[in-house]
């Protein structure tokens, strides 16, 4: 069984359970990004062992996208061409690893892994909108970096250890800022010095184009699902964060949860309302099928930016997504996955479309 966003999490590692003028704009996709299959994890059971010349998948999407963000500049088509092919072996050679164009195991991984040394934007959506503690990666290492330089005295390590949650502390504490000790958004923009960040306004009925259009903007993102992620809790804690592996069955094994930057599908839809405006909507689908503020309506009365969700009933939601009209929704799918758009009859098992009042 798939993981489709039905954990909540209060503090880390536990698991509970257009407006018309945009409707033109969202219903449809240029015709060159339809025909390229949408990017699929290439550690997913959805992917080949190996991956070679003269397939044509998501899985060769993903790999195009990761040899161009090596600088291999391939044209990313999804299809596994004497282009890519070359850039295959150019990689493998580059890597030490044996050059004979098959992307198995051993690609797979190294093109998988990141060296924690190489700093990142804690702003970015590649690291979590809250970052952790053990955390080990290039988000901590920018951090580090960071408070290096409004002069701690810190050890880059590239893990957020009790010597790096000190000195956040006593940054916050000599910035005249709240001391809460968590690296969330407004401790990143006082580290760069960007103004502090405010609670979005509510954008009462612009609310569902708003979500349609952030939605939109998730598609080119490269946003992964990951299960339990977009859960933490705070007043500028929605967004993609770590996950977890509590009751994880995803298509990858071991279980990455805990290690990835992500979203599943109901931290997802609970980012852009929040985004828009609408406050918390609830962390997981059953919170939010439940939530009364939503309001069941028909698919001819559905308006562009309503919830759809997808289970037997109420008690048994899997799935959540954002309609976009004629037929469409954006979701997070599953893990091995990336934010994408998918039809409404996709899902064999519609609950049925929500509508948020005021």
């Amino acid at each position: 069984m798939r993981a489709h966003g039905r954990l909540s999490r209060i503090g880390r590692g536990t698991a509970a359970g257009i407006a018309a003028g945009l409707l033109a704009l969202t219903a449809t996709t240029s015709a060159s990004a339809a025909t390229v299959p949408p990017r699929i994890n290439l550690l997913s059971s959805d992917c080949p062992s190996t991956v070679k010349q003269g397939q044509l998948s998501g899985c060769v999407t993903e790999l195009q996208t990761l040899l161009d963000a090596g600088g291999a500049a391939l044209d990313i088509d999804g299809d596994f061409g004497p282009a890519t092919n070359a850039a295959v072996l150019a990689y493998q050679s580059s890597k030490g690893l044996t050059a004979d164009g098959l992307v198995g195991p051993a690609t797979k991984a190294a093109l998988y892994r990141k060296d924690p040394a190489v700093p990142i934007d804690l702003r970015s959506l590649n690291c979590p909108v809250q970052l952790e503690a053990n955390e080990n990666d290039g988000c901590v290492t920018e951090l580090q970096n960071r408070l290096r330089a409004a002069g701690a005295s810190l050890t880059v390590t590239h893990v957020l250890d009790t010597a790096t949650a000190a000195a956040v502390t006593t940054y916050l504490s000599s910035h005249h800022l709240s001391v809460t000790g968590l690296v969330d958004p407004p401790t990143k923009a006082a580290l760069y010095g960007d103004p502090a960040p405010q609670q979005p306004a509510d954008l009462g009925p612009g609310r569902y184009a708003a979500v349609v259009g952030f939605a939109q903007q998730a598609l080119g993102q490269n946003i992964q699902y990951v299960w339990g992620g977009g859960h933490e809790d705070g007043a500028f804690s929605f967004g993609p964060s770590i996950g977890i592996c509590d009751d994880y069955t995803g298509a990858i094994s071991p279980c990455p949860a805990d290690t990835w930057v992500g979203l599943d599908c109901s931290g997802f839809t609970r980012w852009l309302y929040w985004r828009a405006g609408a406050g918390d909507i609830g962390q997981t689908t059953r919170n939010q099928v439940a939530n009364p503020r939503f309001g069941k309506v028909t698919a001819a009365t559905a308006v562009p930016g309503d919830l759809v969700f997808f289970g037997g009933s109420a008690a048994t939601v899997h799935h959540v997504g954002v309609y976009i009209g004629n037929g469409l929704m954006i979701n997070a799918p599953y893990t091995g996955t990336y934010v994408r758009q998918d039809t409404v009859a996709s899902h064999t098992d519609l609950l049925g479309y929500y509508h948020l009042g005021s």
